[in-house]
């Protein structure tokens, strides 16, 4: 079954390696890719008003630098690859980056969407850029993967599953998690740091999902005790090298538990080296 994957760019390297990182993982699949560049002036206060009087030098000018950029990415994905299973669609809008990516999901249904860390106005110290917070956040029914840019493309061998059970699990998100890890035949290990002894029912029965679920993987289940789910996370990871953490997102999000908010998210500098899928089904 043909995938539709989308890769929103804003022609920054951190952009250009998750394109890149995509399109290895998804190698021996039939793809549509979907290359979305977005322009807008952001505008606040009374500067605001100037949407009452459209810029049209700037409108014009942004419209041919983003046509131009995506047609320069085309170019060097021709130097790349020449996978017949795979083929790629070039989107330029005049809007907000949320908006695009909110209206081109509703419209084609994407199975993923893969995206940089962080964008090329982002501070050289964050981890994670203020458009891939908001997507991760705002976007509810596709499985998003977030590609640092230090990350060279290896295929994932081991993927970390980070989970307290509490969330009411979909089949169709552990479904996607499988999907990726027999991409590459990878091992999936379950972390938790709640002990089985004192999982309550409702913890226990999505256990028996995710593991009903995950039967078709080589999977485990790990528990470290004492320890903040954050530095068990991030111990778990170094030790074992895990090419990959997942989470299943939900509200509130699991993605604040770990820290993975604006404030703490700079803090937690390992996860500039290993990509993170959010786990959310259609």
């Amino acid at each position: 079954m043909e995938k539709r994957i989308l890769l929103p760019t804003d022609f920054s390297k951190n952009s250009w390696n998750a394109i890149k990182y995509a399109i290895k993982l998804f190698e021996g699949k039939q793809c549509e890719f979907y290359i979305l560049h977005t322009y807008a002036k952001e505008t606040h206060g009374l500067d605001s008003l100037t949407l009452l009087d459209p810029d049209e030098a700037f409108n014009k000018m942004s419209e041919i630098k983003s046509k131009e950029g995506l047609g320069d990415i085309l170019i060097k994905l021709s130097k790349l690859e020449n996978n017949t299973n795979h083929c790629f669609h070039v989107v330029s809008e005049s809007t907000l980056l949320l908006d695009a990516v909110k209206y081109l999901n509703k419209k084609l249904h994407f199975d993923m969407i893969v995206m940089g860390a962080k964008g090329i106005n982002n501070k050289k110290g964050e981890s994670y850029g203020k458009h891939t917070l908001e997507i991760l956040k705002s976007i509810r029914k596709c499985p998003i993967l977030v590609v640092p840019s230090n990350v060279d493309f290896n295929h994932p061998k081991e993927i970390v599953l980070t989970t307290d059970f509490n969330a009411d699990i979909k089949i169709s998100e552990i479904k996607n998690l499988v999907e990726i890890a027999k991409l590459s035949n990878a091992s999936i290990q379950v972390l938790s740091i709640t002990q089985p002894s004192k999982l309550s029912f409702f913890q226990k029965r999505n256990k028996v999902v995710i593991r009903k679920q995950l039967k078709e993987v080589d999977h485990n289940f790990n528990t470290l005790r004492n320890v903040k789910i954050g530095i068990a996370l991030s111990c778990f990871v170094s030790i074992r090298n895990s090419n990959m953490i997942s989470y299943i997102d939900k509200k509130p999000s699991l993605w604040q538990r770990l820290g993975l908010d604006k404030l703490n998210l700079n803090k937690l500098g390992y996860y500039a080296d290993v990509p993170v899928l959010a786990l959310h089904s259609k």
